[in-house]
């Protein structure tokens, strides 16, 4: 977490959890595919959240590999829940 901020409103922006999904090309290149809750908590108490999917070009994955993803976007949604 960085400290706070103060340009129009006092804020702290900070990384939250984070999943990973290992993910292998055709070309038998491992590029992981990540999913990451990132955001700004305000001095009044309200977040603003936001999920991010990282990975390299657009994968074409695996039925285990969805599944993968879609528990950690579920998770990923969930954690946002709780911290805002």
């Amino acid at each position: 977490m960085t400290g706070w901020n103060n340009i129009g409103a006092a804020f702290r922006a900070f990384d939250g959890p984070e999943w990973r999904i290992t993910h292998t090309t055709d070309y038998e290149r491992r590029a992981d595919i990540v999913v990451s809750v990132v955001g700004l908590l305000y001095a009044e108490a309200h977040a603003e959240l936001e999920i991010i999917i990282d990975c390299p070009d657009t994968p074409v994955i695996a039925p285990a590999e969805a599944r993968k993803l879609g528990m950690a976007l579920i998770a990923a949604a969930d954690s946002t829940e709780a911290i805002s």
